[in-house]
């Protein structure tokens, strides 16, 4: 795969991602497999609206599911995204905690 390729690929994935739903349901499967209906309970959201959701996310390959009877668990389809978003998080806390010291600065 070539380089320009490899980078359409990483900006499909962060576009997939990029909506605080996802990254709600994300948070939620790092705990393990859930049923959409379970996931509309944990986030006070519609089952509609995040079988849509989900929907963007497993053609990602983000999440994947499978089916167990007429129930469909979805789980995280690579640990390393976790990773991923504990990193930006991290980033963004310290990104947080530099704009503060800046504004006690600035008080002063």
């Amino acid at each position: 795969m070539n380089q320009e390729k490899v980078f359409e690929t990483q900006a499909e994935l962060c576009r997939a991602m990029a909506n605080p739903l996802r990254m709600e349901i994300l948070n939620l499967l790092r705990n393990g497999a859930l049923k959409v209906n379970d996931i509309a309970l944990a986030t006070n959201h519609s089952q509609a609206a995040i079988s849509r959701n989900l929907t963007v996310l497993r053609n990602a390959d983000i999440v994947a599911s499978r089916r167990e009877g007429n129930n469909i668990f979805y789980h995280i389809a690579n640990p390393k995204l976790m990773n991923a978003c504990d990193l930006m998080r991290e980033v963004l806390i310290e990104q947080a905690n530099e704009l503060s010291k800046l504004m006690e600065i600035n008080v002063e």
